[in-house]
């Protein structure tokens, strides 16, 4: 019943109700003078071109579907023939012979005839031959003659070998006959291929005539105007009104929000039809609460990032001051100079390991950071990197066990990025891990993706970094006070496996043996994989 109540108030439903009324009266009126106007014009200026509009019943001889309005035509065919005529007195008008005296609609040729007075007082009429066969331009003449008022061939070169004109060839010539009509003539053929010449006639309006419909068609527009505009000011006075009536719930809840207040909405204050308005209202209010707190998150996060970089920083720094002023003022014995030094060089080292890592995760972080990769062998590239390190690792008592694939596995990849990441995953092993630690390379290949894993048997990482892991700065209170590490590895790593559309993970329990498991995931394939999010 409560549903069935506001299909009842629906907004759509009441406002559908009054276009409708509004469209019906103002499409009627509109209609209703439009059709008295064309009917009255039409019917003064029903024209040849009016009449081909019928084309296609002419060529299947379908004549009873051509309306005659004013109009009169008869149809000859290649033989002299008539095929029809649209009543029983215009066959007497016109033979086949008198085409010629006819203004031809396709060729653009038309016969004028021009009326003058001689020196002796008698009558002469000049008949011309021209054409518009240029659009544009002044008629060309063709040829012209002068007959006398007997309608006698006096002289030109217009109708030769005639020597007169007869009374019913002058009048087609002029285009009138005793009913004041004007004539003209169209080919064509029928849709069997057969040959017919059309002559249309058509009643002249005279001037008097044309500008009586002309005021008879402005008096009918004067009069449908003010009912037109009375509909259209009833649909802009009644419609802003309503509208704004029934959807002020909505805007006073917008107007809340907008001043921080509690924004609270409920479905049944407004119409129907602004249901999914409301759920979306909801949902975008959801949206920037969400996008709030995570703008606060990362607000966080980067004063947390200023304070780890001001903290790694600092340390290493107050070092490097420290022993470079012990040294400076000569506090600094004799047998501990080497010492002091050393660890400036170490410290000094750190910070700027620290700086150029910033440096490259900032860079990286940016969308349009340049890739320069290309298609090689990557497990040829594994193979030649670890056998570079090989000899660093044994020095530094790690054992080395690589599982490395021989055929060939073509992927598409940045050599000094990839680089870049196993350097990391290698060195935050050798770091935090002690003498005699194994270290575990293994890729293997499937068609959809390639699987590097980096593992040890060493110390492993403690459970409670696994969620924190890939974030910047973390790396364990051990490595910090130590300053083994810039913090900045893994982040780094992570960050170079998404510019590959890969993924890096952790494995949390490890597999047997390793205490600490990395798995690197790529998209198999010698292309460059595409953005998933384009």
């Amino acid at each position: 019943m409560k549903r069935h109540k506001r299909k009842q108030n629906s907004l759509v439903l009441f406002c559908a109700l009054h276009f409708l009324v509004y469209t019906l009266l103002l499409v009627g009126v509109y209609g209703l003078f439009q059709y008295l106007v064309n009917e009255r014009m039409n019917a003064a200026f029903f024209s040849i071109d009016d009449l081909l509009q019928y084309q296609e019943a002419l060529e299947r001889e379908d004549y009873g579907a051509i309306p005659a309005k004013n109009v009169s035509f008869l149809i000859f065919d290649d033989e002299g023939h008539t095929v029809y005529a649209s009543n029983r007195t215009i066959g007497e008008k016109v033979f086949f012979e008198d085409l010629d005296m006819l203004d031809d609609y396709h060729s653009g040729k038309l016969l004028d005839v021009f009326q003058s007075q001689t020196a002796d007082g008698s009558v002469e009429y000049t008949v011309y031959l021209s054409t518009y066969a240029e659009a544009g331009k002044a008629p060309k003449l063709l040829s012209s003659c002068v007959l006398d008022e007997d309608y006698n061939i006096l002289r030109g070169d217009l109708f030769a070998g005639r020597q007169a004109l007869t009374q019913r060839e002058f009048n087609l010539l002029c285009g009138i006959s005793k009913t004041n009509s004007m004539a003209e003539k169209y080919t064509y053929e029928t849709t069997t291929g057969e040959g017919r010449t059309l002559v249309f006639f058509a009643t002249r309006m005279g001037e008097r005539e044309y500008d009586q419909s002309l005021r008879w068609a402005n008096s009918l527009w004067l009069a449908g105007v003010p009912c037109i505009l009375l509909v259209v000011l009833g649909c802009i006075l009644s419609f802003p009104w309503r509208m704004k009536k029934r959807i002020h719930p909505l805007s006073q809840a917008i107007e809340a929000y907008g001043q921080g207040k509690a924004a609270e909405i409920s479905q049944e204050d407004i119409p129907s039809e602004f249901d999914e308005t409301v759920v979306s209202f909801r949902r975008l209010l959801d949206q920037l609460d969400q996008a709030r707190r995570e703008k606060e998150r990362v607000y966080q996060e980067k004063q947390t990032l200023i304070a780890d970089i001001s903290h790694d920083l600092r340390t290493p720094l107050t070092v490097i001051q420290g022993y470079t002023e012990a040294l400076e003022e000569g506090k600094v014995p004799p047998e501990k100079v080497g010492q002091y030094r050393k660890a400036i060089l170490t410290k000094s080292r750190l910070a700027t390991d620290l700086v150029s890592d910033l440096f490259l995760f900032t860079q990286m972080e940016h969308p349009d950071y340049p890739m320069q990769g290309e298609t090689a062998n990557f497990g040829a590239f594994v193979r030649t990197f670890f056998a570079e390190k090989y000899l660093d690792l044994t020095e530094q008592g790690f054992c080395l066990q690589a599982d490395l694939p021989d055929p060939p596995v073509p992927l598409w990849f940045d050599a000094k990025l990839m680089r870049r990441l196993l350097e990391n995953l290698l060195g935050n092993a050798m770091k935090h891990n002690p003498r005699g630690t194994t270290l575990y390379v293994v890729l293997t290949q499937t068609e959809e993706a390639v699987r590097l894993t980096i593992a040890d048997d060493g110390v492993g990482i403690s459970p409670d970094l696994a969620a924190t892991l890939f974030q910047p700065f973390v790396t364990g209170n051990h490595a910090r006070t130590t300053g083994k590490g810039t913090g900045l590895g893994l982040s780094i790593a992570q960050r170079i496996v998404e510019m590959h559309r890969g993924k890096i993970a952790a494995v949390f329990p490890p597999t047997p043996p390793y205490h600490t498991e990395f798995v690197i995931t790529l998209p198999a394939g010698p292309e460059r994989p595409k953005d998933p999010g384009r």
